[in-house]
């Protein structure tokens, strides 16, 4: 999951704060549209139009459901994904990656579907149990992604250094631009060259690349695709 159009979305989703604030709100519990107004401060038509936009992107979807004031039925709106997103931009790289969590999501929906049920058979809960049981459990899991996050962070200081050196090397030994940028292109990706992509991430013809691509790795005796 993630491809350019996809994370150019997202990021246009995120960079709005009021749709921001409705996905914190619907991360809680689902809301209906005139509560999601009353409690964000914001007119019910630039909710409405916030909501269809989330909806239409599938981060949202509505359902109807009972009210518990005897009325008609409401439109309720919740988060339909679960998305992990991380950018990283150092002195010599810029890596946005997208990854979907729905296979972890749906596990978690069957977990609470399951806990549902028993509960129901139950009139008193014991929810201090709950909140201990919950709590144990988040401290854990938080301490080991912070530790994961330091990781990251050591790696992504080690990977600039390396960056910073290779490009300094590219520039001293390359005078032509097209061939510094396809060899930067290569040294920040995990994968070899795609020929289509390439040509639209340089602005440039596949022709062209497809010459200078030889020409480095007869000189440099290294595959670039």
């Amino acid at each position: 999951m993630g491809n350019n159009e996809e994370i150019g979305e997202f990021l246009d989703l995120l960079g709005n704060s009021t749709r921001r604030r409705i996905l914190l709100l619907l991360a809680n519990e689902p809301r209906y549209f005139i509560q999601l107004s009353k409690e964000l401060g914001v007119s019910q038509q630039a909710v409405l139009k916030h909501l269809i936009r989330l909806e239409n992107s599938g981060l949202i979807e509505s359902f109807r459901a009972k009210s518990n004031l005897s009325a008609p039925d409401r439109k309720y709106f919740k988060l339909d994904k679960s998305i992990y997103m991380s950018i990283d931009i150092t002195g010599n790289s810029m890596n946005i990656k997208m990854e979907s969590l729905e296979d972890t999501n749906n596990n978690q929906d069957k977990i609470l579907l399951e806990s549902t049920k028993i509960n129901q058979g139950k009139r008193d809960v014991d929810i201090t149990r709950i909140i201990k049981e919950t709590d144990l459990k988040l401290q854990k899991i938080n301490k080991h992604m912070i530790y994961l996050e330091d990781e990251k962070m050591s790696l992504l200081k080690e990977q600039e250094q390396v960056l910073q050196k290779a490009h300094q090397i590219i520039q001293e030994s390359l005078d032509e631009e097209l061939a510094r940028k396809i060899l930067y292109s290569r040294l920040n990706s995990s994968n070899r060259f795609n020929l289509e992509e390439l040509s639209e991430e340089l602005n440039a013809r596949e022709k062209e690349i497809k010459n200078i691509i030889k020409k480095l790795e007869d000189r440099f005796s290294v595959e670039l695709i």
